[in-house]
């Protein structure tokens, strides 16, 4: 029998809603050995739901707890290096919610503590595990649409107050649209391509007063050879609320109310993704799956399993890092006004 693994989450916020029922789902390859917050409300509260679970107001005691294997970690942007170098440090595996880190110098210490430790790093590149996206990376893979030649992303979507306090502070989410959304679109190009762009081109600004960070983006990446990618991003698309709430409809995190397609452009064909849920090859439809599609399931399953194999996870650190070196050359890009070679 197959050793369980071990697994303590670290926050408990808005996130963990989508971690946790994954988890439980998963019973059969990983157990749920510890719950780690500072807020004593919400670990009393999730422990009651788990039979047996230790409880940690401090991560320190939680790191130095040898029943652990494994740290899942839901944490505010500015914590990510910091936790994740502790944990495998210790010689923990970790699997932390996307963007990897603030820059790319904390994701380079982060992969090389995992590469020192012989320990897994991976990042929760979430938006990756459907079957429509798998399925549109096979069919580059083959050369369905002959060489890819450009990605055009849009998401048009419209938020008018952050879902977390957190949020508002640019020194704690290090942007706001680029690491929120942009990680994962900025991911998926890179993914399709096989590769990093050679350069990139970024123009955007904040038009809400209630956050610091940008909310309209544009971004253009060159990667040599003819290949391009387009990313528009908005969180302003949609009228101001008159209500307290500061919402219009649904979060934009349910993506019921929002826009987010992507055109994969091929010297022979066009691939089209809706959303995550709808593929199509030169406009007729190859693979769908519902809203409610379980992707934190199988994301958290190939952590456990790249674990169990000894091999790299996909969205592993090591490779995430070409995310934050496009992420750092957007921001530059922003605050130059210049094309940023990388």
């Amino acid at each position: 029998m197959l050793h369980k693994l071990r697994l303590a989450v670290v926050g408990l916020g808005r996130v963990s809603k989508s971690h946790l029922p994954a988890i439980r789902e998963l019973s059969d390859q990983i157990k749920l050995v510890a719950l780690v917050s500072r807020d004593e409300g919400k670990l009393r509260q999730e422990a009651e739901k788990c039979e047996g679970i230790h409880t940690y107001t401090s991560y320190d005691d939680a790191v130095n707890d040898p029943d652990i294997d494994a740290f899942l970690l839901l944490l505010p942007h500015d914590l990510h290096a910091e936790y994740s170098i502790k944990a495998l440090r210790a010689g923990k595996h970790v699997l932390v919610e996307k963007p990897m880190a603030m820059n790319v110098q904390e994701a380079e210490e982060m992969a090389e503590a995992a590469n020192r430790g012989k320990v897994t790093l991976m990042i929760g590149q979430s938006r990756r595990f459907y079957q429509p996206v798998m399925e549109s990376i096979r069919q580059v893979r083959k050369k369905a649409i002959g060489e890819l030649i450009n990605i055009n992303a849009m998401l048009l979507a419209h938020m008018d107050k952050p879902a977390a306090d957190w949020w508002k502070d640019e020194s704690k989410i290090g942007g706001f649209i680029i690491p929120l959304w942009g990680s994962h679109i900025l991911d998926y190009i890179q993914w399709a391509y096989g590769r990093a762009p050679k350069s990139v081109y970024a123009q955007g600004h904040s038009n809400n007063p209630n956050w610091s960070g940008e909310d309209e983006v544009a971004i253009s990446m060159n990667f040599g050879d003819g290949q391009m990618a387009n990313v528009w991003m908005s969180f302003n698309a949609g009228c101001r609320p008159t209500d307290e709430v500061g919402l219009t409809g649904k979060r934009i995190w349910s993506t019921q109310n929002s826009i987010y397609e992507r055109y994969l452009i091929g010297s022979n064909g066009l691939l089209h993704l809706k959303d995550e849920y709808e593929l199509s090859l030169n406009g007729e439809k190859l693979e769908t799956c519902e809203s409610t599609f379980p992707n934190f399931k199988w994301q958290l399953e190939e952590f456990a399993n790249a674990i169990r194999e000894g091999r790299e996870p996909l969205a592993s650190g090591r490779e995430i890092i070409q995310v934050m070196k496009v992420m750092d050359g957007c921001f530059e890009s922003m605050r130059t006004g210049q094309v940023v070679q990388l």
